[in-house]
């Protein structure tokens, strides 16, 4: 598809997107933020405004408009109202998820036993709405089974990620942690939804995921800075090694697209979501973290910046622009 055509499908693209957020954040108006409202309410200081920041604005909002819209677009039919709330649940529980490593350090044999069993002792208010919304998706996916088996595989990523932290580690360890947590992400969150996945459905998700993933260490390079998490962007040199991973794993994603057994224009309108909402904005990221180089002799130095340096605004109108010119540029298939 030429350049031309991608770019003619641009309006369209961008009020199909903004209608899909939308039509999102009433979905969670309605259903989902009164409960974690209440969670909050409970005043046991599990859950705080960052964790209905989350749901609201992040996750819950995000998996199902721009993630689930892109499942859907590829297999060529509209979300259910029970996908809807299954993938709505799984991204409103992500967030929910990363506390348990991340600020409350639940013992690993307690967040198993919480997995396998979809239930607790309701310590906090945390995990009970976690537990909520986990049995709400599971009860309204059509492979309960799948479910569990792929947060299975994120919890495993999640615990061998830990290692990021304090631990010298090699680039290829690095990229396999980064490629693992996001393949396997990615998969948890496609099962939300009725369609039958196939081997090479499974094959592009798992590179697409892993893909997102460096997207979000590239985002998340000041967070990571701060906390001493070793990704590869916050380890690299020079920011120039790290877009030509990008390009490299963005183009093995997109023979793998044509290889997924769905239509052409399935294909092109699955690839177009992923691209505007997530792949040319950190292509925009990266032209900001690069420009920094010349600060510090050439090389990448994050400890060397300050936090505007590091984090890309993407509310700002001349890096929207620059996201649709990489639209443009990169969209095409």
């Amino acid at each position: 598809m030429s350049r031309i055509q991608t770019a003619l499908a641009l309006p369209g693209l961008l009020f199909s997107t903004l209608d899909a957020l939308k039509l999102q954040r009433h979905f969670l108006q309605e259903n989902i933020l009164p409960l974690a409202d209440e969670a909050i309410a409970s005043g046991d200081h599990s859950l705080d405004e960052q964790d209905r920041k989350k749901i609201k604005d992040y996750y819950g909002l995000a998996v199902p408009a721009i993630l689930g819209e892109a499942f859907c677009a590829l297999r060529g039919r509209n979300m259910s109202q029970r996908e809807r709330l299954a993938s709505t649940c799984q991204g409103a529980m992500t967030g929910l998820f990363d506390d348990f490593f991340d600020r409350q350090n639940l013992p690993g044999e307690e967040l198993k036993t919480l997995l396998e069993t979809q239930s607790g002792g309701y310590g906090n208010s945390n995990e009970k709405l976690f537990l909520h919304f986990y049995n709400t998706a599971l009860s309204n996916c059509s492979d309960a089974a799948a479910m569990k088996k792929r947060l299975w595989q994120v919890y495993e990523a999640q615990v061998e990620s830990k290692k990021q932290a304090g631990t010298l580690l090699t680039e290829s360890e690095i990229k396999d942690i980064t490629i693992r947590k996001g393949a396997y992400s990615l998969l948890f969150y496609r099962a939300g939804f009725d369609h039958v996945l196939s081997s090479a459905e499974e094959a592009l998700l798992y590179q697409v995921g892993a893909l997102m993933q460096l997207c979000n260490d590239i985002f998340d390079v000041y967070k990571d800075r701060q906390q001493n998490i070793a990704t590869l962007v916050t380890t690299a040199e020079n920011i120039s090694t790290v877009r030509s991973l990008f390009l490299s794993m963005h183009e093995e994603a997109k023979v793998l697209a044509f290889k997924s057994g769905y239509t052409k224009t399935a294909v092109q309108q699955c690839w177009r979501r992923l691209s505007i909402g997530v792949f040319s904005r950190s292509l925009v990221c990266l032209d900001q973290l690069e420009s920094k180089e010349k600060l510090s002799g050439g090389k990448f130095t994050p400890a060397a910046y300050n936090r505007k340096d590091l984090i890309c605004d993407m509310e700002l109108a001349v890096n929207k622009w620059r996201a649709v010119r990489y639209y443009i540029r990169y969209a095409s298939l």
